[in-house]
């Protein structure tokens, strides 16, 4: 829908005007949307980080005077049904209760005797034989309908701890809800289209407040409610997303809209289901980030942003989010920003999983007997199986911006083992197992004494002349034995990351499994091998 203002000069015969024509459809190529038919919309709009307890505060043209105005119950409310001959008859409308009110206030023995003392003592000597002074005290709320309505206010009723009559004011956040409460009372009611239109609802609210403002907001426009609302709203809050459907959101990126349901997503009926069960806060973080890393567990969501990070690549100042899926989600999340019209969101996208192809040296990996109907290790494959392997896991989730990026040997310790980062895998998967057998935390002396053995042990591997598959089973072996945990080793691999002392920049870059290359690539940009 556009809305198009055009100037229209004066004449000699009418005056100059602005005209304005509303349009529908795709810039505005559709028919003009006229008056009769905007008439049938009833819309409300909240600003972002909007002051809610000013909204409902009394005033002229306050928000809640609008609402009580526009209630279809205050028909008839604007009737002076005060009658002088029954002042003791309780009126019904509110415009004959605040006449009632005026007239008995001002039959109030202090009001008349102040009103006595200023005629008796004060006026009559100002007045003249026809011209007789005299004062009348009474309300001056105007016994009309919208000032009675100005004075009213909406506050929230005190904790449970304070008397309810007390004026306790509440947080940002609960007033914030009380206002939009308020604002779907008046949408509700009428026969027109209600649309609720909302910039960043999560303004002040905890999380916890803000899964229920999203319960409450999709009940509202719930197909089971008899006046349903729609409601569009804007958000920057993973909560929120996290808490609505994914077929019922839509991204916003570079200024073009992305939708992301059945229709356009190249997500199975099943992912829908599976994402709707399982997409939480942490994890919907990718619908507000510039790139995003889709990894498969704890160790890979904290190596590989180290990594990159020692490598000159800092994924946060590349605006990358990390999403953690588990060990079998990866495909669900994969083709969330994969799309049936072949228009690539220019947000990329890069899946890192393992190729999970055991090497024959890993001897301690029982093969639990001869016949092994399931292929597990490198020796059960041939050539073009191994290939095929490759290519299913890159097929079932590539396209568009999304690049799948599969270890090339077993799992990603294992495959950093492998590489040039062997060094640092030893010392930080030894490291672990020495936590493990302190209670998962090794004190300063204890970290200097491990990490001297760890050196020294290093040195004695290196005269062995292993291989590099050999030496990458032996580091591996606690990892898989359980004497060590995934993601303690993943700590300290990133701390000692962080001291230099095992490369940094593109040398460091150069080091890296090829897999983790291209991820890296693919989200920051390719590496020029100078000045990097």
């Amino acid at each position: 829908m556009t809305l198009t203002a055009r100037w229209v000069p004066a004449t000699p015969k009418r005056r100059a005007r602005v005209e304005t024509e509303v349009r529908s459809g795709i810039d505005g190529a559709g028919p003009e949307i006229g008056a009769a038919v905007r008439e049938m919309v009833r819309s409300t709009y909240l600003r972002p980080l909007r002051d809610a307890e000013s909204e409902l505060r009394p005033g002229r043209a306050s928000r809640l005077s609008q609402i009580l105005s526009a209630h279809p119950k205050t028909a008839g409310q604007e009737k002076n049904d005060f009658d002088k001959e029954k002042i003791d008859e309780l009126p019904n409308t509110l415009v004959g209760m605040m006449a009632h009110a005026q007239h008995h206030m001002g039959e109030h023995e202090l009001i008349r005797e102040v009103e006595k003392d200023i005629n008796t003592n004060y006026l009559d000597k100002f007045s003249f034989a026809n011209d007789t002074l005299a004062a009348r005290i009474r309300l001056t709320t105007e016994i009309a309908l919208n000032p009675i309505l100005e004075r009213f206010e909406l506050t929230l009723q005190p904790a449970c701890t304070v008397h309810p009559d007390s004026r306790c004011p509440r947080g940002l956040g609960y007033n914030n809800v009380l206002f939009m409460a308020t604002e779907l009372v008046l949408l509700r009611e009428g026969d027109e289209l209600a649309l609720l239109l909302i910039e960043e609802p999560e303004a002040h609210l905890h999380p916890q407040l803000q899964d229920r403002v999203m319960a409450l907001l999709s009940a509202s426009s719930g197909k089971e409610e008899k006046n349903r609302i729609q409601v569009v709203l804007t958000t920057h809050s993973p909560s929120l997303v996290a808490s609505a459907p994914i077929n019922a959101l839509t991204l916003v990126v570079g200024g073009e809209t992305f939708r992301l349901n059945e229709a356009t997503t190249m997500l199975e009926p099943s992912d829908y289901a599976y994402l709707r069960r399982f997409l939480e806060s942490t994890r919907a973080n990718l619908f507000f980030a510039k790139g995003v890393a889709v990894v498969e567990g704890p160790a890979e969501a904290i190596l590989l942003p180290a990594l990159a990070k020692a490598c000159g690549r800092d994924l946060s100042r590349h605006g990358i989010s990390i999403v953690n899926v588990g060990d079998v989600g990866l495909y669900h999340y994969a083709r969330i920003l994969q799309r049936k019209d072949k228009k690539p969101l220019p947000i990329p996208v890069a899946c890192v999983t393992d190729f999970d192809v055991i090497p024959n040296e890993a001897t301690y990996v029982a093969k639990k007997n001869a016949k092994r109907k399931k292929k597990r290790f490198l020796e059960d494959f041939t050539s073009h199986e191994l290939e095929k392997r490759r290519a299913d896991k890159i097929a079932r989730a590539e396209g568009g911006n999304t690049k799948v990026c599969v270890s090339d040997h077993w799992t990603l310790e294992y495959d950093l083992a492998h590489s040039g980062c062997s060094k640092l895998m030893h010392m930080a998967v030894g490291l672990a197992v020495h936590a493990m057998n302190h209670d998962g935390y090794l004190p300063p002396d204890k970290l200097e004494a491990a990490t001297a053995e760890l050196e020294a042990a290093w040195g004695a591997a290196e005269s062995l002349g292993l291989s590099d598959t050999q030496r990458a089973c032996l580091i591996y072996q606690p990892l898989f034995g359980k004497r060590a945990s995934k993601a303690v080793t993943a700590q300290y691999a990133a701390a000692l990351l962080e001291s230099g002392t095992y490369g940094a920049g593109f040398e460091l870059f150069r080091k890296l499994p090829p897999y983790l290359r291209e991820a890296i690539e693919h989200l920051t940009g390719k590496f020029d091998g100078a000045g990097e």
